[in-house]
């Protein structure tokens, strides 16, 4: 389960799977890790556990309402402190997502936690790249093969999407967060590949240490390499550098304003060719 480890976090989606199969029955159809738990970058200190679920049918309120107060019960508490976040879709949704899949419940048991009990009218369209991270590198908790549940959404959608949490770091994300976001973002852009945070830090600091790329393509500005590698970012490297190092906890979070403006250049740089894709 690439960075999963601890057998009270490998028994903790089994739980959140039992429970959820004492009140659905049969119309569960699968449960589905995926975000840095599948991915190979999950932290017992900063990660959440990312589950989720799909059921055959829409529920109607009260089933909602009950799975909702099973997965905050004392007797299922999270052991990451980030807290699980659930989101339950029907099975024809995650077969067949549209740019703004409806989900049937979101629950968040961190340190503000949230229930929203969904419902048609109820859309979350982060929820593509949620299915996208499922159907490459998901784990199934319980249930078919991620393969098997979940369609591949359109790249076009999941470029937009991985835009949008771009802008959304620059507003709210920490140093880090803003300078991995992005550097995930590139490389779903360059090489198609959806990766962990950390992982996609170490990929943008290769490529920024060789600025031809490995397809011969620069990484920034102009895509004609008659016109020669353009400069990255001044200080790129060293930005990823001290995201991934505060990321897996061996250096302090940079928090200055300096800091936090040098990040969001980066973002910005980073943003413009999604433009020019």
């Amino acid at each position: 389960m690439g960075g999963w480890s601890g057998p009270a976090l490998e028994a903790y989606p089994a739980a959140v799977a039992a429970g959820l199969t004492r009140v659905l029955g049969p119309g569960l159809v699968g449960v589905y890790l995926h975000g840095s738990a599948a991915l190979g970058g999950w932290s017992a200190e900063r990660s959440d556990v990312d589950l989720l679920g799909v059921v055959a049918r829409p529920l109607d309120r009260r089933a909602k309402r009950v799975i909702s107060a099973r997965l905050n019960h004392p007797s299922l508490v999270c052991p990451a402190p980030a807290g699980l976040e659930l989101s339950l879709v029907t099975a024809a949704v995650a077969a067949d997502p549209p740019r703004r899949p409806p989900f049937e419940l979101h629950v968040n048991t961190g340190p503000s936690p949230q229930t929203h009990l969904g419902g048609p009218a109820a859309a979350d369209p982060d929820l593509l790249l949620h299915f996208a991270v499922c159907r490459r590198a998901g784990v199934a908790v319980a249930g078919p093969d991620p393969v098997e549940v979940f369609a591949e959404p359109p790249r076009a959608w999941l470029l937009e999407r991985a835009a949008a949490e771009l802008r959304w770091a620059v507003r709210h994300g920490s140093f880090a967060y803003r300078v991995l976001t992005a550097c995930r973002a590139w490389r779903y852009l360059e090489d198609d590949v959806l990766g962990a945070k950390v992982e996609s830090g170490r990929w943008a600091r290769v490529r920024l240490s060789d600025p031809s790329g490995p397809t011969g393509a620069p990484p920034w500005g102009s895509p004609d390499p008659s016109a020669g590698p353009p400069e990255p970012p001044p200080g790129a490297a060293a930005l990823v550098d001290a995201a991934v190092a505060a990321q897996l906890g061996h250096a302090p979070l940079p928090d200055a304003d300096a800091d936090l403006a040098a990040a969001d250049q980066f973002v910005a740089t980073v943003l413009d060719r999604f433009r020019e894709g």
